[in-house]
């Protein structure tokens, strides 16, 4: 009992190394043993071929010399060649060498077959030697012929089945030394597969054991977790032993005690953070509405300055005289310049407020890009820049807001004109496919660090930030480009390498599905269930939204949900038309929710936030949503078929 406690107290590291140096030890005595007697098989086997490959080959030898020596005779007595004899006397005494070695290495149980093979061999060679060559040679060529296929013919074909009996002999001598060598083998084997599988059996029971030892602390371990999954983190584990284990189990308490004291830290840091987020938002909020109403105060007062300024220009008060004409001249287009950008401001304000609406039409893409290039030419021109165009031969019908097509479209003419050096060349390039089609604004300007590429689409981004810069612009055009290009379920990119110039590209279906158009008119079509889901967070304030929701004449089933499980479920379950998913921020829980019904919900999609939200924000939600609610009198102010559950 001693020895098994210490045992048990030992180290989970010096337990398997024992364990292990027992099996390895084991398992080096089976292979060694297996080893050896392989190794001498194998050099039984290498002795036994050593002496058995040269008889087999001097018996082969024996029996090309019987071959030879009755066809040099044949030949001899046939065309009277006389080197023929000599090549037989030749191949005599050689054979005569060979039938000495034969008897030499031959065994005492061959040798009595061996000298009876050499008395008929030399009776056989006493016939072709003393009776066929002088009877030739006494010119009776017949009587040779004649006792050389009646005599020596038979004689040799039994020579020659005597020499293969004896190598038959010694080759059946061969398998049946193997076959005992092998047995041998194998019974060293089989008792060298035993010590392997007493020593996996040893194994075996070993890792039960351990399996027993271990899993007991790590389902305490593991049942301590999933407490603190639930929020309860006074759990405590019990440490029956002083291993590792042991101390694992300590560690976890220590864990325990100070992941209570970091939630709750975490806690008080969240409800900070919320409090500035709702003021960053707001500021946000605020930020947008007073571009908006400084916009519309600027643009009356503008517009006037610029119609008396062009009163004056055509000469309503008076001829001017040549300088006079040039600086009227030059608040004008400074005027149209500061309205244009105050225009963008207001359409960068309507997309934030999620109140834009694109003035939908059908025309011919082909169209729009000759006439924006007409537009754009005397610019490039002054500029000393040639532009081109490829487009497909047919036309090109496209269903989008012709009016923002072409805004996109000028905003990516003016940068490359703007941007590229004199002498050089931009193309437009369409590409017209079955469901999409695709502008790509090719230049042979100055180019885009690879750093730049994104900040580039931000508010007011200027690529060289100086106030000397070069280049005029108030860094809206690429962004409200983008954002108009999202509103049309497109997709704005840019490719561009500095000193060798920028693509610019946009694509969006040829045809917008009823998804894209007001969200008013959607929900007056719709006949079928609105699903309302949420996350824990707005469960707390979900009861004022219900209440508010109930007065007017809009149902909805509304689920709570945690995981995407709990999305595909509500789905199924219910089958809806219309998916609204509401939440108090657009942070990153909200965007997983929006791309995990998007994969599994193909339908209408709508986004509820009651904060304010930033522009970067609303541009990803409405990668993946078809329209933002920013609060609940957008929600009121739609009507849906009540529920006949």
């Amino acid at each position: 009992m001693t020895l098994f406690r210490r045992w048990k107290n030992l180290s989970i590291r010096l337990k398997f190394l024992t364990v292990f140096m027992v099996v390895l030890v084991l398992t080096a005595i089976g292979m060694y043993i297996m080893n050896l007697q392989l190794l001498r098989v194998v050099k039984d086997n290498d002795h036994m071929l050593n002496q058995s490959i040269p008889r087999l080959a001097t018996h082969l030898q024996v029996k090309s010399t019987i071959m030879e020596r009755i066809n040099f005779v044949m030949l001899y007595v046939t065309t009277g060649d006389k080197e023929f004899r000599d090549r037989f006397y030749k191949t005599s005494d050689r054979a005569q060498a060979l039938m000495q070695q034969l008897k030499a290495n031959s065994s005492p149980d061959e040798r009595k077959e061996i000298e009876s093979f050499i008395i008929h061999s030399e009776d056989w060679e006493w016939i072709l030697r003393d009776k066929v060559i002088p009877v030739y040679e006494r010119q009776n060529k017949k009587d040779a012929i004649d006792t050389l296929n009646r005599e020596a013919q038979p004689i040799a074909a039994h020579l020659m089945e005597e020499v293969e009996q004896m190598s038959q002999h010694r080759a059946n001598e061969i398998t049946r030394i193997n076959q005992t060598m092998l047995g041998e083998a194998w019974k060293s084997v089989t008792f060298s597969y035993m010590i392997i599988a007493g020593t996996l059996l040893l194994a075996f029971l070993f890792a039960l054991y351990m399996s027993r030892v271990m899993t007991r602390p790590v389902f305490s371990l593991l049942h301590g977790v999933r407490k603190m999954g639930q929020g309860d983190f006074s759990a405590q584990v019990q440490a029956e032993t002083k291993d590792e284990l042991g101390e694992l189990s300590e560690a976890f308490n220590r864990m325990a005690v100070n992941i209570a004291g970091l939630v709750e830290e975490l806690r008080q840091t969240n409800d900070r953070l919320r409090e500035e987020s709702i003021r960053a938002q707001e500021s946000t909020r605020m930020k947008s509405e007073f571009l908006a109403n400084m916009s519309h105060e600027l643009r009356t007062p503008l517009t006037g300055i610029i119609g008396f300024a062009e009163l004056l220009y055509e000469g309503a008060g008076g001829v001017l005289a040549p300088p006079q004409k040039e600086f009227t001249g030059n608040i004008v287009d400074a005027g149209e310049h500061l309205l244009s950008m105050i225009d963008d401001i207001l359409d960068m304000t309507k997309i934030e407020a999620g109140k834009y609406e694109l003035e939908m039409s059908c025309f011919d893409m082909k169209d729009l890009i000759d006439s924006t290039l007409i537009m754009m030419k005397p610019k490039a021109q002054q500029a000393r820049i040639e532009l081109m165009s490829h487009m497909p031969d047919t036309p090109c019908p496209v269903t989008a807001d012709e009016t923002r097509i072409r805004q996109v479209l000028l905003n990516f003419l003016n940068n490359a004109i703007k941007f590229s050096l004199p002498d050089r060349h931009v193309e437009v390039l369409l590409e017209y496919g079955e469901h999409e089609f695709t502008v790509r604004v090719v230049d042979e300007g100055i180019g885009i660090a690879s750093d730049k590429l994104e900040k580039i689409f931000e508010q007011f981004y200027q690529n060289d930030g100086r106030l000397e810069r070069k280049y005029e612009g108030a860094g809206l055009g690429l962004s409200l480009s983008r954002q108009l290009i999202e509103l049309h379920k497109g997709i704005l990119t840019v490719e561009s390498e500095e000193h060798i110039g920028s693509t610019f590209s946009f694509v969006i279906p040829c045809v917008l599905s009823d998804s894209q158009k007001s969200v008013d008119e959607d929900f007056q079509k719709t006949e079928g269930r609105t699903l309302l889901l949420h996350p824990p967070e707005f469960s707390k304030d979900f009861s004022i939204f219900y209440r508010i929701v109930q007065e007017s004449s809009i149902q909805f089933d509304h689920f709570m949900v945690k995981s995407e499980k709990d999305i595909v479920k509500a789905i199924h379950e219910l089958f809806p038309d219309v998916v609204i998913v509401a939440a108090h921020y657009a942070d990153e829980l909200y965007m997983q929710m929006l791309t995990d019904v998007r994969a599994h919900w193909k339908g209408k999609l709508l986004a509820y936030i009651d904060q304010p939200i930033r522009l970067v924000e609303r541009g990803q939600v409405m990668r993946t949503a078809d329209q933002i609610l920013l609060s609940l009198d957008e929600v009121l102010t739609l009507r849906h078929v009540p529920d006949n559950r």
